[in-house]
Order: structure tokens, then C-alpha cells, then sequence
């Protein structure tokens, strides 16, 4: 912490002095020793986590955290070992209300969301619930590298792994989502994370959510709570102008592929006469030219087609040349349903590539 006005030291770790303590200031021999006292005005008491009756004193940039070092000690060995402090001349720190004073360089913002699991309040929210969001686990796993923070990590990289998940029947089901769903420009909080824990698996569908998100608010990046913006390092803003073009080239030719009658349809087969294929020729152009759920235009080349379908049928019943048509042959309608998950699962499957990656284990069977 580099601040001229308040001359913080930092802790010196003893290796050999394995008490979780601070040793006390008491250079001039009296009974109730203090440190030399901090100017508070110098620096702002945080809202929530200044506990009258902690022990321990964390200065964070201009704002101070009172809290319990205990249980910092039990979910950071980096903290247990900050709170060993060096025998003779080294013992005299700074206080602040007869508590240590701890000066550290994170942000105040990435702590708070640390004490909103370490420290449980009627407001804190659990890494197991379904309203954890982006901004905790990027906390939580940048604040590991420094702290050690095995368990929550753990925690951490489970949620961002399910989310953005390397298995075909997960995304498919939307199973992926059923611990929570972060918005689509969260995916850039996620590939940040993906880099600096080189986890390369959570790149792919964090790269597609990133599609459906309109460029100007792509370019201008993922909001942050000090009114700063995220953004995509230069290298990943060319891995999504990549993505968004393959992804684009692969929804197109999905949507070809599946508008292709079945060639056992008792109407015609895929000659030109067949009513099946007349109808999802027409079904295609509406697909097309207006607008139906699933563009052919789009990125959204994961998505089914089905629904398409359904939107065309609905549409179709006021249109006269079908009315007294059979709409689909049911064999067709099994045929369709089983070729857009196998067409699915053939984009799932070049999505790594896409992308300019080799994940090992990713799925590539349902």
C-alpha cells in the first residue's frame, strides 16, 4: 500500500512462530500497550464490515474494514501468515481503536464481496445459491492467487464451469443453468477468469452468450460497480469477431440442412412435389425473410430450430393455399425433431475450432 499521508508498513511473516496472534505493542514496558495511533480521518469506515468488537484492522486503498482475524485465519493461510508478526523492533504497528492496522493493495470492492461470504449476514449471499453473479466469483477466485483461498475457489470454479460448460446434453437440457444464469456480457467477466486460471473449457460458450449481446455493448464492456467498464482484451476481441463469423456461417448452413424433408415422407419424398418439402421450403423463407424466433441470419447456431416450426404453423393457418393441407406428415415431424439435435450436436462439436481451441474433454457425444 503506498500512501505518503499514512506511512503504513507491511506485516512481516516469522516462519517460525506458529501463533495465530499479533504480537502486542509494548515498546515502553506498559501493562496496556497501544501502537502508534493512525489519523482516521485519512481514510473512510466501511459500511457493513466495521465490527466494533473486531480485532483486526484492514486498511484497503482510503477505506478501513474492522473485522475478526480468526476467521480470516481459517479460510486464508496467506491471512495466517500476515497475522504472524515478528518479535522486537518489528512488533510496534500502527492501531486504530487498539486493533492492528493491516494495510492492503486489493480492491475494496473484490474484499467487500470476500466478507459477504466469510463473514455471514441476513444480506450475504452463499456460493451455493442461485444468486451468486459474476462479480463474487471474480472476487473470490483473483483474491485466491493472493490469499489462498482454497475452498471458496473450489466453489468459485464449479459455478463458472457448470455455467459455461463443456457438455453437449448440459447446454442442450438447459441443466447448465440451474444454479444460476448470468447475463450475456457477464461472459467477458468469464473469459478473463478463463485466462487467468487457464481454464481454456469455459472460452467456447462464453464467446457464443457474448454473440447475442448488440456490439456498441460489447465494445463499450461489462459494467462494473465502480462505474468502470470491463472489456475483452485486444487478442479475445479478434477471437470474437472470429467466432461471431463462424458461428453465423454455421447457422446458416444448419438452417438448410434442417428444412430438408425426410426422404421416407409418404408425400412425395424430396421431389418437387412433396407437400412435406413444400412446407418447410416455405417454412425456410419465412425462417428468412421474416421474423420467426430463430433467424437465419443470426449466431445463434446452438439454438433449435423447432420452435420455428411451430412459430410457421401458427402463422400458416391463415394462409389459404395451406388450409386444407395436411401441415406435416407425423414421421416427418420425428424426423425433424431427431435432426435438430443431431445438427446441434455437429456445431457443438466444431465450437472449440470455432473459436481457435483445443479443449481436451469436450463433449462431443450426448
Amino acid at each position: 500500500m503506498e500512501d505518503s499521508k499514512l506511512s503504513l508498513k507491511r506485516t512481516r511473516l516469522d516462519p517460525d512462530d506458529s501463533q495465530l496472534d499479533i504480537a502486542p505493542n509494548n515498546t515502553n514496558g506498559n501493562d496496556n500497550p497501544t501502537g502508534p495511533p493512525v489519523p482516521q480521518q485519512f481514510f473512510v469506515r466501511d459500511d457493513m464490515y466495521w465490527f466494533e468488537d473486531g480485532n483486526i484492522v484492514l486498511l484497503v486503498h482510503n477505506v478501513g474494514f474492522e473485522v475478526y482475524k480468526g476467521l480470516l485465519a481459517e479460510h486464508s493461510a496467506m491471512f495466517r501468515g500476515m497475522f504472524v508478526i515478528a518479535q522486537g523492533e518489528q512488533a510496534a504497528r500502527e492501531q486504530v481503536d487498539g486493533c492492528p492496522l493491516v494495510p492492503l493493495d486489493d480492491s475494496p470492492d473484490d474484499i467487500c464481496q470476500l466478507f459477504r461470504l466469510i463473514y455471514p449476514m441476513n444480506s450475504n449471499i452463499k456460493l451455493d445459491r442461485s444468486s451468486v453473479d459474476i462479480d463474487v466469483l471474480s472476487a473470490v477466485i483473483r483474491l485466491d492467487h493472493k490469499y489462498e483461498l482454497t475452498m471458496l475457489q473450489a466453489q468459485a470454479m464449479k459455478h463458472l464451469t457448470t455455467y459455461y460448460t463443456s457438455s453437449f446434453a448440459d447446454w442442450i437440457d438447459d441443466t447448465h443453468a440451474s444454479g444460476w444464469k448470468p447475463a450475456p456480457i457477464d461472459a467477458i467477466g468469464a473469459i478473463a477468469l478463463a485466462r487467468l486460471t487457464n481454464t481454456p473449457s469455459i472460452i467456447p460458450t462464453a464467446l457464443y452468450e457474448l454473440c447475442s449481446v448488440k456490439m456498441s455493448d460489447l465494445l463499450r464492456g461489462r459494467p462494473l460497480s465502480d462505474g468502470s467498464f470491463q472489456k475483452l482484451s485486444e487478442e479475445d476481441l479478434k477471437l470474437y469477431m472470429r467466432t461471431r463469423n463462424k458461428l453465423q456461417y454455421f447457422n446458416v448452413h444448419v438452417a438448410f440442412l434442417f428444412f430438408r424433408p425426410s426422404k421416407d415422407c409418404v408425400y412425395g419424398g424430396e421431389g418437387p412435389e412433396s407437400e412435406c418439402a413444400a412446407y418447410l421450403k416455405h417454412a425456410l423463407e419465412h425462417s428468412a425473410l421474416y421474423d420467426l424466433l430463430h433467424k437465419v441470419t443470426s449466431f445463434c447456431a446452438l439454438d433449435g430450430w423447432l420452435k420455428n416450426i411451430a412459430a410457421y404453423a401458427a402463422a400458416e393457418k391463415h394462409v389459404d393455399r395451406y388450409s386444407m393441407h395436411r401441415a406435416l406428415w407425423s414421421k416427418c415431424k420425428s424426423y425433424l425433431d431427431v435432426r435438430d439435435r443431431d445438427l446441434r450436436q455437429q456445431v457443438w462439436r466444431k465450437l472449440p475450432g470455432a473459436v481457435g481451441l483445443a479443449i481436451k474433454g469436450w463433449e462431443t457425444v450426448s
